[in-house]
């Protein structure tokens, strides 16, 4: 996970290319995903481009979540 807010169980995970250029980078993202879930995580993913040129709405989306747990 990129950054967590602990406190609210919410993980933000930045998504990008780079590491995922392989089978093995995607895979292994997908089952730590899944054991944050089981562990009563919030999950959110995010891509380069959100954060670049949709700021606010990344926000927005961080600011429910964390207003909901």
């Amino acid at each position: 996970m990129d950054i967590a807010f602990p406190a609210h169980r919410v993980a933000i995970e930045i998504d990008g290319w780079a590491f995922h250029s392989d089978q093995a980078a995607f895979q292994n993202d997908r089952a730590r995903q899944n054991r944050l879930a089981l562990q009563g995580w919030q999950v959110l993913r995010f891509t380069w481009l959100d954060l670049t040129q949709y700021p606010d709405q990344v926000l927005a989306q961080v600011r429910a979540a964390i207003s909901a747990r």
